[in-house]
């Protein structure tokens, strides 16, 4: 197992730019592919989960080549019916769930896999869909899981329904899909949808693509359209600026993040006001968010979750370093995730020295971190939990983050953003 040592920090300060959004830029790539005319995509994130993508729709028929300052891709999608594609994903739970619903929607056969983690994520609710639509789907080891056996073309125009209350992602797969199908669908939501900015995203990459995208209630109606951009720009990513943001809260100091935009609909931006409520000032620019905390401790802060789940692994750690008991709700789905976050999340603060305690549906932060010696903190090989890992090195001192590579998921250079912010 590979570890990091991430000195004791006196306080952050300085500059970084936010790479780009990883979910923005896995939508940007699932519709530029579809796309009969090229689309340059500008400023993607380049990581594990973007790359796995990105090789799967390239053995799916996309063309792309590198273009300034980003990527230029284009489609249409579609193998050869005579033989099975294989699609490997790694880890990335995004590009199994969009992909198991495009690969329904466009010519060919395909056999979607990915890692032993993979294969536990539910997919179950997003098969029944696909199936009722008409899709031909086989669930070749374990139903409503990894490995999926597809038949492609097979999804048909019309109304679907979808439980989504625990992945967004399902609901998603399906509006994206819609652009390869003739006469589009109208997806209805038969319950409440976790992490619901999620879906509001997609509509608006559908959207930014041409096509006709809108919510009617509970339904989403989607129709393809005709005339793509010439180029879109991806956004910075506020899930990997928000850790960043949170040193500041850590040990103290100013850091300012460029590439993020003020006026940020993603899922995470809504966590912002949360460590503003935790005694961090924030401050939104044109181009960046600067945070900065002088204040002698953190306030515990009691939050629904559910909108902003990636960011809640941050927050739990600066919870670690605050004066009482924080308490995160509508969590439940975070045990869906790369790990089971709940229980990574309290083991990570118990190993720094913290007390935390977590039950199927909430996670208990107590405050008043006070570890001694040498620690090994644990990331269940998570990228967010390695990320709030690095929070909590920087503040207590003598760690040892373990499988620190995992962040390259979703932000290959954090660990060296954040050394680099670092004042000893």
């Amino acid at each position: 197992m590979d570890y990091l040592v991430l000195p004791r920090a006196r306080e952050v300060r300085g500059e970084v730019r936010a790479p780009g959004s990883k979910s923005a830029t896995n939508r940007a790539l699932i519709l530029a592919a579809m796309s009969a005319v090229p689309v340059e995509i500008g400023t993607p994130l380049e990581s594990g989960d973007t790359a796995v993508l990105l090789e799967c729709l390239m053995a799916m028929g996309a063309r792309g080549r590198a273009a300034a300052g980003g990527l230029r891709l284009g489609g249409p999608l579609g193998a050869d019916p005579a033989r099975e594609t294989a699609l490997d994903v790694a880890d990335s739970g995004t590009a199994a769930r969009f992909l198991a619903a495009v690969c329904t929607a466009v010519p060919g056969r395909f056999r979607l896999d990915g890692s032993a983690r993979l294969r536990e994520r539910p997919m179950e609710e997003l098969v029944a869909a696909l199936r009722s639509g008409g899709a031909e789907i086989a669930c070749l080891e374990r139903e409503g899981h990894l490995p999926l056996a597809i038949a492609g073309a097979t999804l048909a125009a019309g109304d679907l329904a979808v439980d989504a209350s625990r992945s967004s992602q399902f609901l998603s797969a399906l509006l994206l899909a819609a652009v390869a199908v003739d006469g589009g669908l109208t997806v209805r939501a038969t319950g409440p949808v976790v992490s619901a900015p999620y879906v509001a995203s997609t509509l608006g990459a559908l959207t930014a693509f041409g096509h006709a995208a809108r919510r009617d209630g509970a339904s989403f109606v989607v129709r393809r359209g005709e005339r793509p951009p010439h180029r879109y720009e991806v956004p910075g990513d506020d899930s990997s600026a928000l850790p960043l943001l949170a040193a500041a809260g850590a040990v103290g100091g100013r850091v300012t993040v460029r590439g993020v935009r003020p006026d940020s609909t993603a899922a995470d931006a809504r966590a912002f006001p949360v460590l503003e409520r935790m005694g961090v000032a924030i401050a939104r620019g044109a181009d960046g968010a600067t945070a900065s905390f002088s204040g002698r401790r953190l306030a515990a802060v009691e939050v629904d979750a559910a909108d902003f789940p990636d960011a809640v692994p941050a927050l739990a750690a600066l919870a670690a370093m605050a004066e009482g008991e924080s308490r995160f709700t509508g969590v439940a789905h975070l045990r869906l995730k790369e790990s089971d976050r709940i229980a990574a999340l309290a083991a990570l603060v118990a190993a720094a020295g913290g007390s935390a305690r977590a039950d199927e549906v909430e996670l208990v932060v107590v405050g008043g971190l006070r570890g001694e010696g040498l620690a090994r903190l644990p990331t269940a090989r998570d990228h967010r939990i390695a990320m709030a890992a690095g929070l909590l090195a920087i503040a207590r001192g003598g760690c040892l983050i373990e499988d620190p590579g995992c962040v390259a998921k979703s932000y290959p250079g954090f660990f060296r953003d954040l050394a680099g912010l670092c004042v000893r």
